[in-house]
């Protein structure tokens, strides 16, 4: 599939027939007709209609063109006072599933660009982000972003709107502007109208997005970091339960007799991948001295998984002698590798 082509929207076989209103055999019943039949109107075209899931059983997945094609033959050859409005349900299905991808998106970039709450000026309202953050938060330019506050100053006088405030919907820290989520919703929303008089959509459907979600998904990403130290310590909690008092990179067993600490390493740091902090894949619990020991070795950088991969191998070659340690050395590198190949370019939201 084409770097274009993933942007478009595909659907599973049942979610499909569930918007066709038919029975999934039914549909692949026309999926074969639309195959069988090279010579006549209806075609089924890979990468425009469909893409293939597996191909060796003909599981489909289906593009929005697909569907429509689909819902414009069942309407000629069955009653079509039944099916009089089947496309345009199709169509307004679609619609409702870029909205919500739309959403998420919009989230995803806010957990993104407030990440901590060192990334913003907080009040006990407000949360003010930096003004490089509102440009790619709204998707546009400082040009762009320059344009929208002329003309929200301009409608004041012409129209009667509010003008910004100072302090409330912006406000200037260390000579650069930062915004708040109640400014960056006048701003999303000025764009969205100034969208529409170009007749951008694209560009009208995502600041829309923005002006509808945005303050609630700040809000509610300053919940989530205000929270950050509790869930993390449950996770650190829950991390060394599962080990079972055992350090999982020497598997020496912490006993009355042996005692010693255990941490928790944070594979990605914390400073670098918040958004990590608390997730259990990212925790390794061991013998204190080994995690003190990685951090004197890799001293004050941010850490991934790779680097602790490499501390093992160079500094704390000695563990791993015996057979069922070399083994072992092996699960946490295989791991280790996975979390890394996973996480490393991928923000997830809470």
């Amino acid at each position: 599939m084409t770097a274009a082509k993933q942007k478009y929207i595909l659907l599973s076989d049942q979610e499909t027939a569930k918007i066709l209103k038919i029975r999934i055999n039914k549909l692949y019943e026309i999926c074969s007709f639309f195959d069988d039949n090279q010579d006549d109107e209806w075609d089924l075209i890979e990468g425009e209609h469909f893409e293939w899931v597996r191909k060796d059983v003909g599981k489909r997945k289906f593009y929005e063109a697909g569907a429509v094609a689909i819902a414009k033959y069942m309407y000629t050859i069955a009653d079509q006072g039944f099916l009089a409005g089947l496309v345009n349900e199709v169509i307004e299905a679609f619609t409702h599933r870029r909205k919500r991808i739309r959403r998420h998106l919009l989230r995803r970039k806010v957990a993104i660009e407030f990440a901590s709450l060192n990334n913003a000026n907080i009040t006990k309202e407000l949360v003010f982000l930096a003004r490089p953050k509102i440009i790619r938060i709204l998707e546009t330019n400082g040009k762009g972003l320059n344009a929208s506050i002329r003309r929200i100053q301009d409608n004041d006088r012409l129209e009667g709107k509010q003008q910004l405030k100072p302090d409330e919907d912006y406000k200037v820290i260390d000579d650069l502007q930062h915004w708040s989520q109640r400014g960056i919703a006048k701003l999303a929303e000025d764009m969205t109208i100034n969208h529409k008089k170009q007749r951008r959509l694209s560009r009208q459907a995502w600041t829309e997005t923005a002006f509808e979600e945005i303050e609630d998904a700040i809000e509610k990403q300053r919940e989530y970091l205000e929270s950050a130290e509790i869930r993390i310590r449950k996770a650190i909690d829950k991390a060394k339960r599962l080990a079972d008092n055992r350090c999982q990179v020497s598997l020496k067993k912490r006993t009355p007799s042996h005692p010693f600490d255990l941490h928790a390493h944070h594979l990605f740091d914390k400073a670098s991948r918040p958004d990590l902090a608390d997730v259990l894949e990212n925790l390794l619990v061991m013998h204190s001295e080994i995690h003190q020991g990685f951090h004197q070795w890799h001293g004050g950088e941010s850490c991934e998984p790779r680097d602790f991969i490499e501390y093992l191998l160079h500094a704390e070659g000695s563990i791993f002698e015996s057979k069922k340690n070399a083994k072992n050395l092996d699960f946490i590198i295989h791991k280790l590798e996975r979390v890394q190949s996973f996480f490393e370019d991928c923000y997830h939201m809470p």
